[in-house]
């Protein structure tokens, strides 16, 4: 069985993968007719990354029966550095010999470029996405989570996320003092609040700034979603796609 897809831009599948390797420096995608999907959780069991993206991206796919594929990202990653602007991306997949083919042709079509990764042995235990209800949701601009996110680095390892009906809130406290961030309702970096109550958890800003500083650069809003000492979801709009994680909370007094 085989798997090929041909994208038209190499450098949109180097920041999504940049994204998966986020929370995983392996996973097992799981290859479809309908698209390929990625659901795995960093060896820590903190952070998990749910990645998918439909055939409708590609200008031309092909994939006979279901496949899994297992990959070093690490080292697709490698590969895919080697992008250069303009340059579209063919990925072949040979279930059989277990390679994956990378080629890269510039936009003139006059250069091509081949790579060969070998895969990886595949684990049967999968990765799946937990079960869960939040009790407050916000849309808000991914610069203004990034420089939050930062803000409160200065201070602390970790931050206190807060959603009430009117903002969302970043908390930082630590030995040498208090950093806080406010994004108000009404303000430009939110686009929307479901909330009929206040929310909060503390996470680990190494988690957070891990994932939101390469999925920025994927989409300009983020989708918040939590209820109080329980996990965050954080999703990213992309086209013809998902790329949605989990960050597991630490949980501690308010």
């Amino acid at each position: 069985m085989s798997f090929r897809m041909r994208l038209p831009s190499a450098d949109y599948f180097s920041d999504l993968v940049k994204a998966i390797q986020a929370v995983v420096d392996e996973g097992t995608f799981k290859l479809t007719s309908e698209g390929i999907r990625l659901i795995a959780m960093d060896p820590a069991h903190i952070s998990l990354v749910d990645f998918e993206l439909s055939n409708s991206a590609a200008e031309e796919y092909e994939c006979s029966g279901e496949l899994q594929m297992t990959l070093s990202i690490s080292e697709l990653m490698k590969f895919l550095k080697r992008a250069k602007k303009g340059e579209s991306l063919t990925l072949s997949y040979d279930d059989q010999a277990k390679k994956l083919t990378i080629t890269l042709v510039d936009a003139t079509g006059s250069r091509e470029r081949t790579f060969t990764l070998n895969t990886l042995e595949t684990v049967e235990a999968r990765s799946a996405v937990p079960s869960l209800a939040f009790d407050a949701k916000a849309r808000v601009n991914v610069d203004a989570v990034k420089d939050a996110v930062k803000d409160s680095a200065v201070v602390s390892d970790y931050v206190k996320i807060t959603i009430t009906p009117e903002e969302v809130a970043f908390l930082a406290k630590g030995e040498l003092g208090t950093v806080q961030t406010k994004l108000t309702k009404m303000g430009a970096a939110v686009y929307d609040i479901e909330a009929d109550k206040e929310v909060w958890a503390h996470f680990s800003i190494n988690y957070l700034d891990k994932i939101v500083r390469p999925a920025s650069s994927l989409s300009d809003e983020m989708v918040m979603e939590l209820s109080t000492n329980k996990p965050i979801k954080l999703g990213f709009p992309i086209p013809s796609g998902k790329l949605e994680y989990l960050i597991a909370p630490r949980i501690e007094g308010a």
